[in-house]
């Protein structure tokens, strides 16, 4: 007798005895024993992997749950097992009660097994495509199975679907639980996270593992954290995208969560929720949290002995997945100088491997994932000169491009110097000091500080300044993305800020400061609480920051004290005197334009009380109206009018002109 060579010839077998069941001979039982001993021994000699067997052995079936799950098999392969039930019922499907019924004239059907078709959660109700608990009438369900033991049955295979993913370590790909998984084959994974690596690898060879929740920032290496240590391990992985199935409707959610606990079942994986609220989710999370929580789906009798991994970007969710979690491991937003290493020695051929490399890197704080996407950009552009990874140039242009980049704020390219502004002498003694205690600061938290006067008093041009000094990146936020009315949403704008300014090692500048650092308000509802958490949140966050913040204000007086008490050094830019505007007239009309011999910066200087913004809006003007009428020289006439111009915004008195 020869064994399976395919499961078409396991499934012909069984549809041959349920095909006689249906006769009702009366040598029926004496069939049965024979047809299947058959089939056992055949089963015992198969040359290929059969999956039903393998879901027998896995769940631990009764024989008569066994044969219930193949009647149901085969019942959806061969059309012809449902004649029968067609003609004397008038239904398309077979359902429960006749399968019971069928086997009963060969096989111990009892109450035990109907109790546990009544266990939506039970073996069967992993297996069999079951009525809700909303739904009464279980044993006039349909007999069929559920999707995932389905294609399992049918391929061998394990389920797929878009909220779930799973992934197979490299020595199970022999044709047992195959399908359409992904493996942890191909180039091996780079080494990072050591420290990380050694305590997920202890807690995951235990003998009861525990919850597990791994935090950090997209793009830190959570996902090749866990895939190099479960391939090592020899463990399966599914990740699952909880706020997808979060959106499902119940009847979806519920078939998704039977493939879910089937996998678990077959394979024994690392169980892997992401709690990642996606772009597309922020506005229907909060609805989608209203239907059924994620602590529901995985922490109920759905996985019991399952290991679990929690995957969390954000603080707010791993304080909530904090509460369920046995470890909490945090992976480092950056990666260190030896990991920088590590990640170049893999990706970069050794040929075009060079020390200066790690040093350009090294200006920088990417993440692993960060990394990785400007390394291909560098490539890119290598190839794209005909160039290779040994030359600097690609690396230069390729690290500098989008190395900022953010929808909550934008980079100010133009760079100035202390020179190029006209300020009172102790505020320029201020910044100067600043600016000397910046390139030494060895504290461990970063700099901050408060610009505060009047629109125009040079607030931007001198953090513009500060930057150039300091050879750093200067990005100026945008208020208006930062709050949001969805709950969650302000405080992931906040992370997104800091994360992007240490990513590039930037001087984060926040104009109109008084909008976020406003007087606190009286708790009048819930919006009142929360706006107050949001701002002192960010405060926290500012506070944190390694490097250096600005926060400029036209309206010192609408700050909370509280919080200018924090801040560690503020600087007033009050408006210039008549010496201070003598200086900026000579600095912006006639170190750029030729001017008249009968006008001169004195005159100008006591001839309105100008900003200095206001005092080069002039003299711009001034020079357009010289040209306009053909003049190479900018005349007492042209200033004037531009003078004129320039008062009648808020009717500034002039004098003398």
């Amino acid at each position: 007798m020869d064994g399976y060579h395919s499961v078409e010839e396991q499934i012909q077998d069984y549809v041959r005895i349920f095909l006689a069941l249906q006769q009702k001979d009366k040598d029926v039982e004496s069939l049965f024993k024979k047809e299947k001993k058959c089939i056992e021994e055949r089963e015992r000699l198969a040359d290929i992997f059969l999956p039903s067997l393998f879901l027998r052995e896995r769940y631990a079936l009764t024989e008569t749950e066994y044969w219930l799950v193949m009647l149901a098999f085969c019942c959806e392969t061969e059309g012809g097992l449902c004649l029968d039930f067609r003609q004397k019922h008038q239904e398309r499907q077979p359902n429960i009660r006749y399968g019971l019924h069928l086997l009963s004239s060969v096989l111990s059907v009892d109450f035990r097994l109907i109790g546990e078709l009544c266990r939506r959660n039970g073996m069967l109700g992993d297996i069999l495509r079951l009525p809700g608990e909303e739904q009464a009438g279980l044993l006039s369900a349909p007999l069929a199975l559920g999707d995932g033991a389905f294609r399992f049955l049918l391929t061998g295979g394990l389920p797929e679907g878009e909220e779930y993913s799973c992934v197979l370590p490299e020595e199970t790909n022999s044709g047992v639980l195959s399908g359409g998984a992904g493996q942890l084959s191909g180039p091996p994974l780079l080494m990072l996270h050591e420290t990380e690596h050694d305590r997920l690898c202890r807690y995951l060879s235990m003998a009861e593992p525990p919850k597990i929740l791994l935090h950090g920032v997209k793009g830190c290496g959570k996902h090749t954290l866990v895939k190099q240590v479960c391939a090592e391990e020899g463990l399966s992985i599914v990740f699952v995208k909880v706020s997808r199935l979060l959106r499902e409707e119940t009847e979806g959610r519920q078939r998704i969560m039977q493939s879910l606990r089937l996998i678990c079942r077959l394979a024994w994986p690392v169980l892997v929720p992401e709690l990642v609220e996606t772009e597309d989710t922020a506005e229907s999370g909060a609805v989608s949290r209203e239907k059924e929580s994620w602590e529901g789906l995985f922490l109920s009798e759905n996985f019991p002995r399952c290991r679990m991994i929690f995957l969390t970007e954000s603080s707010r969710e791993a304080q909530r997945a904090g509460q369920y979690a046995d470890v909490r491991m945090n992976l480092s937003e950056v990666l260190s100088v030896e990991e920088v290493r590590v990640a170049l020695d893999g990706w970069i051929p050794e040929k075009d491997r060079r020390e200066w490399q790690e040093a350009l890197l090294g200006r920088y704080r990417f993440s692993v994932g960060e990394m990785e996407k400007k390394l291909r950009v560098v490539s890119i552009l290598a190839e794209e000169r005909q160039l290779t990874l040994k030359d600097m140039t690609p690396w230069t242009e390729g690290l500098k491009e989008h190395s900022m980049d953010s929808g909550l704020g934008k980079m100010i390219e133009s760079r100035c110097t202390l020179d190029d502004i006209v300020l009172p002498k102790d505020c320029r003694e201020q910044l100067e000091t600043i600016m000397r205690l910046a390139k030494n600061w060895g504290g461990e938290q970063g700099l901050h500080m408060l610009f505060h006067g009047s629109s125009g008093t040079g607030k931007t041009m001198a953090a513009s300044a500060m930057a150039g000094e300091l050879k750093l990146p200067l990005f100026k936020v945008d208020l208006s993305q930062i709050f949001d009315k969805y709950i969650g949403e302000t405080e992931k704008h906040m992370d997104e800020i800091f994360r992007v300014a240490k990513r590039g090692r930037g001087l984060l500048f926040f104009d109109e400061a008084d909008a976020l650092f406003g007087k606190r308000t009286g708790i009048q509802d819930s919006h009142d609480r929360y706006a107050n958490v949001s701002t002192a949140y960010l405060l926290q966050r500012i506070e944190e920051y390694e490097g250096i913040v600005i926060l400029a204000t036209n309206l010192l007086d609408h700050f909370d004290d509280a919080f200018v008490r924090r801040i560690r050094f503020v600087i007033r830019f009050r408006k210039p005197d008549r010496e201070d505007r003598e200086r900026m007239w000579e600095k912006v009309l006639w170190g750029a334009l030729p001017v008249a011999a009968d006008v001169s910066a004195a005159e100008l200087a006591g001839a309105a009380d100008l900003s200095p913004a206001r005092i080069k809006a002039a003299a711009q003007v001034a020079g357009l109206l010289a040209r306009c009428s053909g003049s190479e020289t900018v005349t007492r006439e042209h200033i004037r009018k531009a003078l004129e111009l320039e008062a009648g915004k808020d009717e500034t008195a002039l004098r003398g002109i």
